[in-house]
């Protein structure tokens, strides 16, 4: 048996030598490509610096070579330095800057530019705020299938900016991103069910679209569930259930849940307690 496992082990290291070889030697070819000029290569090798994949991890050096690659009209380039111009990555933040590599983007079909120019002519970031360019980008975005252009459509019609209020169009905009797995969209359309806008109230289908969001990581899902919990709204009530849900959204910062998780404990025993912060540690 240990000659067997020796072999194993042999060819596993055999293998991932073989795996680093290649790795390698595929990036020394996509570093030539790029300082030859080839478009495609300098945004990928973009990323490479982006992430730290095979080199040290710069910022600086992404922006770089993004740019190289958006110089020549690569709109998923454009899009990324966009990007680190709204985010101060790697250059000075910039939003006006940012909103014109966007809408390069944006121009030629790239649907994540116009979600991210949707942006920021919603928030009036590096141009004057105008919700109806917001609204035409997200919606190129949203046409394309984008979950957060098809998230911040519904938003539009949720609140009627830029196009009359409608909830039926916006219960069906957030279900369009909800159903890609968008915490945000789907946290909007537990509300839609809980309070019976533009679809027929139903907890059941509030408490289920809640507890997606929340395991998306959206803390006002993870209040929304715990409250659930807390007063048996759709499931039996369960206040171990409910406290590891305040405790979760405690630990993602939120100070109502440090506060409903402390209000709740106290009529709770040390063995619930203990429960529920086993659960919420395993999140």
């Amino acid at each position: 048996m240990k000659k067997i496992i020796s072999v194993v082990f042999a060819l596993f290291f055999v293998l991932s030598a073989i795996s680093a070889q290649s790795s390698n030697s595929d990036l020394t070819l996509l570093m030539a490509n790029a300082q030859a000029g080839d478009a495609k290569a300098q945004n990928s090798l973009g990323v490479k610096y982006y992430n730290g994949e095979g080199v040290a991890q710069s910022y600086e050096e992404a922006a770089r070579w993004f740019e190289k690659s958006a110089q020549q009209g690569n709109a998923t380039a454009q899009n990324n330095l966009g990007y680190m111009y709204e985010m101060g990555r790697g250059v000075q933040q910039d939003y006006a800057v940012a909103l014109r590599w966007y809408r390069m983007a944006a121009e030629q079909g790239h649907a994540s530019a116009q979600s991210n120019l949707g942006w920021l002519f919603e928030n009036g970031l590096g141009v004057e705020k105008n919700y109806d360019e917001a609204f035409k980008w997200y919606r190129a975005a949203a046409d394309q299938g984008h979950s957060y252009g098809q998230y911040s459509v519904g938003w539009f019609y949720d609140k009627g900016w830029s196009v009359a209020e409608n909830n039926e169009e916006a219960v069906r905009w957030y279900r369009l991103a909800a159903d890609q797995g968008l915490a945000d969209a789907q946290y909007m359309l537990g509300v839609m069910y809980e309070n019976g806008d533009g679809v027929a109230n139903d907890y059941d289908e509030a408490f289920h679209w809640f507890t997606e969001a929340a395991y998306g990581e959206n803390v006002d899902a993870m209040l929304a569930v715990g409250f659930y919990y807390e007063f048996g709204m759709s499931p039996e009530e369960d206040p171990v259930q409910a406290l590891a849900w305040y405790m979760i959204a405690s630990d993602y910062g939120s100070e109502d849940g440090a506060q409903y998780a402390a209000d709740l404990s106290k009529n709770m025993s040390e063995e619930e307690i203990a429960e529920a912060t086993g659960l919420a540690d395993s999140f």
